[in-house]
């Protein structure tokens, strides 16, 4: 017996929400990583990067050193802001997404 049922009712994200997502998640490694580094652990080799992948899907040159400037700005600001619910990632995620696409 075939399993297509389940792979019918799977939807894939759209570009806007995958791109949500992704910020999402470098959103609260960077909060976390930078809250490690306050405590003395330096140059993890663990911490993930996202950042040339959302930097493609928001429509910024990852060549660009005052694109690249501009995006770690708005990153680290509102890394910074996300607090230990859900709620706020979403929120810093889509107002970076916001800042980041004009």
């Amino acid at each position: 017996m075939s399993n297509d049922t389940n792979s019918s009712t799977m939807k894939l994200p759209s570009h806007t929400e995958l791109t949500l997502q992704l910020i999402r998640e470098e959103l609260k490694c960077r909060k976390l990583f930078n809250s490690l580094r306050k405590l003395g652990f330096h140059d993890c080799p663990y911490q993930p990067n996202l950042d040339n992948l959302i930097m493609t899907y928001v429509g910024l040159a990852d060549n660009d050193d005052e694109g690249f400037e501009f995006y770690y700005s708005v990153m680290d600001t509102h890394s910074e802001l996300v607090d230990e619910t859900m709620e706020s990632a979403v929120e810093q995620a889509l107002e970076v997404y916001v800042k980041l696409s004009k």
